[in-house]
Parts: C-alpha cells; sequence; structure tokens
C-alpha cells in the first residue's frame, strides 16, 4: 500500500470514528425511557438496599410443578425457580425506578439519537465464575443462541436487529433496522450473558441437569429435580460492591422447596418449612391465613402497595364469531354481569374492577381526549362514536345488593335492539331464528366459579352460556387455534409497552397462529395505534398513543372485565431485617437479610 493510500485509509477511519460520536451522546452509566434516570453518575447504592446488611444464613421459598432443565437455551423442559440468579446481565432496573436501565456488566452505555444503533462498553472486571473475563464475543454468541430461537422470550424481538459487531474484547454494538421499537435497546441490556467457552461444541437443544457456568451472585450448590434447588452465594461474586448490587443478595444459601400445589404448599408454610409467601387468591389470604403462629406474631402478615400496572383481566368476547359482531350484543352482556356482587360474595372486595387495558397506568385513558392524543385519534374521527372523544366508556355497576334490574333492563333493551327477542324464556334472533347462545372456555377452577355465576345471571335475559373447563394444554391449543366464543384470560402490561402490543391488537396477529389477539381485531384504527404506540419514540409518545389505543378498545366493548389489585398479599416468618423504604414496583426480597437464625425444621416430607 502506497503512502498516500495508508493516510486516505487512516483519515477515512478517524472520519467514521468521528461520524459514530457526533450522532450518540458520550457513554451514560444508565439509559432512561422516561426523563433522567433516578440515580445519577457516581450513585453508591439503591434507596431500598442497605450497603451495610449483615451477609449470611439462609432463604428459603417455595415452587409449584417441577423442573427438569438447567439449559438456557433449550426449548425442552423447565428450568427452576431462582433462574435469575445464575448470570449477569448488560443492565438492571432498579425497582423504584423501572422506566431506566443502569449499567452493570456494562460500564457505559452510547446510543445514537436517532436510537438506530446502542453500544455497550464492558466493565473489565466483570467476570465468570471459573474467573475468565466477560468479554463482547460471550454477549454476541448468547444474543445469537437466543435470536436463533432456543427458548427465550426475548427473541421475538430480535428480529428488528439488523447486525451486531463486536468492536474488540470490550465493546459490543447492536444496529437496528428503520422503525425498531423503542423497548429494543432496554431488552438488549436485560439478556443475560452466558460463557461462550462453556457451551463450545455443544448442542445447545439438548436438556440437562448440569449447572451452566455463570456469573451472577449465586451458583447452584445441589438440586434434586421435582423436590429442590439450592444456591450458594458467591463470596468473591465481581458485582458484589457495584453500585446496582451494593447491600444486595445477603444470604449465603437461597433455597427453593417444590409442593404439588399451592394448598400443600401453604400448610408447609405455616409449618415452618420456608420463609416467605406471596399470596394470589383472595379468598385464601382471608380464610386460610389463621393459626398459633400468625397469632402470635411469628408470622407477619401485610398488603403492601405496589405501582405495577395490572392490564386487564376477564371475559374476552371472540368477535371472529358472528353472534358476537354486534357490539349491542357486547354491550348486553356486560350489562347483565353483576361483578360488585362477585367481588363482594367470592373475592372478599379485593379486587377492584379494571377500567381500562392499562390499569394502574399512565398510559389509561382519562377525561377528553386532547394534545398528542387527540391528533392520532382525528384521522378517524368519521368512524368512531362521537362521545369517544369527550370522555372514556364507562363500566356499568352496580350496588352489588345481587338485584342488577337497572342493568338489565338496559341490557334486555339492547338485545331487542339488535334483533334477539325472548320466545319461551330464550333470546332468538326474529330474522334467523337462532337462539343467543355461547360456550365460555376457561382451564382456571377459581375462574369457573366466577363464571358459573355469570352463566347464572345471564339465564334472566333468556341468553344461554355454557362453560366448558379443559386442562392447561387443551386449552393453550384453543388459544392457539382461536377455537371459543368466548375465554377467560387476561393481557399482562409491562411498564413500557411497545412491541408486544402488535401480537394483542394488530390485525397482522389476528389469524396467526401463537398470536395474542384474542379478540380478533382486524380494526384499521386499532392497527393504525398499535404501531403508533409501537414506534413511539419518547414517553410523551408513548402515553399519548397508549392512551388512544385503550380509549377506542374501551369503546369496542371487547371485554367484560373482572379485577385485578394493586398490592402484594406477603407473609413471612419473622426472622428477617430490610429497609423500611419500600420501591414501588416489587418486593426488593434480594435485600433483605437474616436477623434471627433458623430455629424450625429444615426438611419436609414428600408434599
Amino acid at each position: 500500500m502506497s503512502r498516500f493510500s495508508s493516510v486516505c485509509a487512516l483519515l477515512l477511519l478517524v472520519c467514521h470514528a468521528y461520524a459514530a460520536a457526533a450522532y450518540a451522546a458520550p457513554p451514560a452509566h444508565a439509559v432512561s425511557s422516561a426523563g433522567q434516570p433516578k440515580y445519577g453518575p457516581g450513585f453508591s447504592h439503591f434507596a431500598y438496599a442497605d450497603p451495610d446488611a449483615p451477609k449470611g444464613g439462609e432463604l428459603r421459598q417455595s415452587a409449584t410443578g417441577r423442573f427438569n432443565n438447567l439449559n438456557p437455551f433449550s426449548t425442552k423442559g423447565i428450568p427452576p425457580a431462582g433462574w435469575h440468579y445464575l448470570a449477569d446481565s448488560l443492565t438492571v432496573a432498579a425497582e423504584d425506578d423501572p422506566f431506566t436501565q443502569y449499567g452493570l456488566v456494562a460500564v457505559g452505555i452510547e446510543m445514537a439519537d436517532d436510537r438506530s444503533w446502542i453500544a455497550f462498553h464492558l466493565d473489565p472486571r466483570a467476570r465468570f465464575h471459573d474467573k475468565t473475563p466477560i468479554t463482547a464475543h460471550d454477549v454476541a454468541f448468547t444474543y445469537q443462541a437466543m435470536s436463533r430461537g432456543f427458548g427465550n422470550a426475548f427473541r421475538r424481538f430480535f428480529h428488528h436487529v439488523e447486525s451486531v459487531e463486536t468492536l474488540g474484547e470490550r465493546t459490543i454494538r447492536f444496529n437496528f433496522k428503520p422503525n425498531a421499537p423503542r423497548s429494543l435497546p432496554f431488552i438488549l441490556g436485560q439478556l443475560p450473558i452466558y460463557p461462550a467457552h462453556f457451551w463450545d461444541g455443544d448442542d445447545l437443544e439438548h436438556t440437562t441437569l448440569t449447572p451452566p457456568l455463570g456469573s451472577g451472585p449465586y451458583r447452584v450448590k445441589s438440586l434434586k429435580p421435582g423436590r429442590e434447588i439450592i444456591y450458594e452465594r458467591v463470596t468473591d461474586y465481581w458485582a458484589k460492591d457495584h453500585p446496582v448490587r451494593r447491600g444486595q443478595f445477603n444470604f449465603d444459601i437461597v433455597r427453593f422447596d417444590y409442593y404439588r400445589d399451592a394448598t400443600v404448599a401453604l400448610e408447609a408454610f405455616k409449618a415452618g418449612l420456608y420463609d416467605i409467601r406471596q399470596e394470589h387468591s383472595a379468598k385464601v389470604w382471608a380464610t386460610l391465613y389463621s393459626g398459633p403462629s400468625l397469632e402470635s406474631g411469628e408470622i407477619v402478615r401485610e398488603e403492601i402497595k405496589h405501582e405495577q400496572p395490572l392490564g386487564i383481566q376477564g371475559f374476552f368476547f371472540n368477535i371472529r364469531r358472528p353472534v358476537f359482531r354486534d357490539w349491542r350484543v357486547r354491550r348486553a352482556l356486560l350489562l347483565a354481569f353483576d361483578y360488585e356482587w362477585v367481588n363482594r360474595k367470592l373475592l372478599f372486595g379485593q379486587y377492584p374492577r379494571n377500567s381500562s387495558f392499562f390499569t394502574n397506568s399512565e398510559l389509561a385513558a382519562r377525561g377528553p381526549a386532547q394534545g398528542r392524543e387527540l391528533a392520532l385519534l382525528e384521522p378517524f374521527r368519521s368512524t368512531l362514536p362521537p362521545e369517544l372523544f369527550k370522555t372514556i366508556r364507562s363500566i356499568p355497576s352496580t350496588p352489588g345488593d345481587g338485584f342488577n334490574r337497572e342493568n338489565l333492563l338496559e341490557a334486555a333493551r339492547l338485545l331487542e335492539e339488535a334483533g334477539y327477542d325472548l320466545q319461551g324464556g330464550r333470546r332468538i334472533h326474529r330474522d334467523t331464528g337462532q337462539p343467543l347462545e355461547f360456550r365460555l372456555v376457561t382451564d382456571s377452577t377459581s375462574m369457573r366459579r366466577i363464571a358459573m355465576i355469570f352463566g347464572r345471571q345471564l339465564q334472566r335475559l333468556g341468553v344461554d352460556m355454557q362453560l366448558l373447563l379443559v386442562d392447561s394444554p387443551q386449552f393453550i391449543r384453543r388459544l392457539r387455534d382461536h377455537d371459543y366464543d368466548m375465554v377467560a384470560s387476561s393481557y399482562g402490561q409491562m411498564l413500557i409497552p411497545g412491541q408486544e402490543q402488535m401480537l394483542y391488537w394488530h390485525s397482522s396477529a389476528a389469524q396467526m397462529e401463537g398470536g395474542r389477539n384474542l379478540i380478533g381485531l382486524t380494526r384499521p384504527d386499532v392497527d393504525a395505534l398499535t404501531e403508533a404506540l409501537a414506534l413511539a419514540d419518547s414517553w410523551e409518545e408513548t402515553v399519548a398513543a397508549g392512551r388512544a389505543l385503550d380509549r377506542v378498545l374501551m369503546w369496542g366493548d371487547y371485554v367484560i372485565p373482572l379485577g385485578g389489585s394493586t398490592f402484594y398479599r406477603v407473609a413471612w416468618w419473622d426472622r428477617f431485617g430490610f429497609v423500611d423504604k419500600r420501591p414501588g414496583y416489587g418486593l426488593a426480597l434480594d435485600c433483605w437479610w437474616e436477623k434471627k437464625p433458623l430455629n424450625r425444621p429444615t426438611t419436609r416430607g414428600d408434599g
């Protein structure tokens, strides 16, 4: 190469580096999707962690079911509880600042102003448990393995990555395709990193009970498939003094015992066989948490307020079925359901009713549409109800006394308007002669109780609802094949909704096998709003698109909503310490420590 060519090549390299730097902020300790990070550069620890917390002791938890695989890349088998302890990720979120990703393995984060790429600069101190450094090659290996479809939930987002570049040993850059979702950089940051040299030459689809080499705060000490898995603290963990880890992972041993079902597990908890339990059943919480240990205060029982989005849970109409294409029929069935009575009698008043597809979130629609939200709705004004622009759709309510007369009268009027007359106690369509009847499918015995009451309430209108309780495999198959008239299900929501919304509501998912468009929506306005939410460039745009979408979905009366809880129901044996300042988005259990030694049973029977 000539001297002139060498100089030109050098200049080109310099110009390329300058151009890349010109379109990206300097490497940062954190990236946020909504405002500034709560914790600035140089912070020492999260507020809900005590940096002086004592180390030692044991935390015993429970799990139900079984596990039979420790290969994170395989689609086969079931991984164990506590799996997240083994491998560190590039970034982590704080439980009091979930909209920000703070660097862990990544000591610096660099992102293009237009979000067309993100680069992670790795901490030179980061190590796997065999003392080998975590490199860009390991990150690329993990990404490639998971993006090929080896059993990881991240993979559905990876098709938005154009290419991956390893820029030396400690820098990796992900380049994105146009219109990549706003959440993609954060999803990549949460990727758990596994060592390429440990898996070299292995078939990544095989199942194994050999613990993988990790980099996290714990390693597997021992396991008994179907019974228990025990993790031990890594005393020389590379990140033990890292700001996002300081004051955390204080127990020497973390143990998960497996039980056949929740009933057996509860009795084991009250007998002292494990230490902490989060209860998901209002009835069990209200009726079965009793006994000497609770009365004496040995077991603490508390309802802890949280700020997690609840999404929506209920009975979803399948509008692929002709009977449910008329909004008046859907509204009539919604009016007939006396949820307040169900909540009082069956759910002990523990579940306020969902009134949004983004319950307990800033994305829930409110008041009249305005600003960015209104601008998103305007192109569809001619096809939307005029009232939609002025107010949110109301959910019918009752006094909860079992007499739902006014709502039933309005429901009867709507059914007659839709062509269904009452003949011999049944609703019969005056033109087709078809009765108004349908089948509700569920795999939940607790949901079955509520659905049976719903069915009896519909009988007052002359509507025949049949209930089909199926096992989980059949339920999944019916969801995949859209083989239901109405289905009991739910939509959980992420803190930062994005690309997953396309699977929920977009017409492209209406006939997709495995898609989550349960309702069968194929609306141009919903498509446009879903795309706007998935591609939002700022938190303000995310909120506007979410509220517009929520408003349109609620006005469609596509679901008969049930309720959700805005607090965790938690009980624990009083032998632990923790910081009084609770985070709003989690229990911060990894920040607890042992303040009293274990003096109760350490073994269990065959439960």
